[in-house]
């Protein structure tokens, strides 16, 4: 991690942004490196803990790493890649009689065959709040926890520089799908959208009603940096958001 460039984002960030949290960087890795590797939460009567929830932490600023044998949720296991999603009954059936977020098995089964599961590059998905990343650090995805006003401005952001009109997708999934996984595809295929998410009603219950996510490609985030003060930002235009942002 080059930690001009995250200093760089601090300053800037808070600039333009104030008020907001700081981001929070992830990446697979072989090794823990200091990190905390947390006890698998007990289950309860949902029979799952939502990464969202297990991501408090980490939004407090203390790095955490996870993967099979302590991410709360079968779901998080199988989209962030540590273990294989299979379409059987048991699936279906909580997709379209539990959850319902899918019309019948059909769906369901197209849906995986269009977004099939990637596999994890590492042992561990290490997450750490920007401002705690050091040089041993390796951020392959940068995302930020916002209301409405900061969401607009990054989708205009990421879009400024970019050569068609859809620099931001927001594809339809869970979600640590939209948070972690579209993401990280686009890393691991040298693509470059950005991701707006957190429509999933399972994961909005355990985050404030305001907020959305907004996840970058790392290589994306810095070609984004120097573009902050050279765009919209820094007219009188985003001044008033600013202000508002800033109560």
């Amino acid at each position: 991690m080059n930690i001009e460039i995250k200093n760089a984002f601090i300053t800037k960030y808070e600039k333009y942004f104030p008020g907001c949290e700081l981001p929070i960087a992830c990446y697979y890795s072989d090794n823990l490196n200091g990190v905390d590797f947390p006890d698998a939460p007990k289950p309860n009567k949902k029979r799952y803990t939502c990464i969202f929830s297990q991501l408090a932490a980490v939004r407090q600023g203390k790095p955490r790493a996870f993967n099979q044998h302590n991410l709360g949720c079968f779901g998080a296991n199988g989209m962030l890649g540590f273990t294989t999603l299979e379409v059987d009954d048991e699936y279906v059936d909580f997709l379209v009689n539990v959850e319902k977020f899918r019309k019948n098995r059909e769906l369901v089964e197209c849906m995986v065959k269009d977004n099939p599961n990637m596999t994890a590059p590492g042992k561990y998905l290490i997450f750490k709040r920007w401002d705690q990343l050091t040089e041993t650090d390796n951020p392959q995805v940068v995302f930020v926890f916002a209301n409405a006003d900061a969401i607009g401005g990054l989708h205009t952001l990421a879009n400024f520089d970019y050569k068609t009109k859809d620099g931001v997708i927001s594809p339809f999934g869970s979600g640590c799908e939209s948070l972690i996984s579209f993401a990280m595809k686009q890393v691991l295929s040298n693509s470059d959208k950005c991701v707006l998410g957190l429509f999933d009603p399972p994961a909005r219950a355990c985050i404030k009603k305001d907020l959305m996510t907004f996840s970058m490609p790392y290589p994306r985030l810095k070609d984004m940096l120097p573009n902050m003060d050279e765009c919209f930002l820094n007219t009188y235009i985003w001044e008033g958001i600013q202000r508002r942002m800033a109560k």
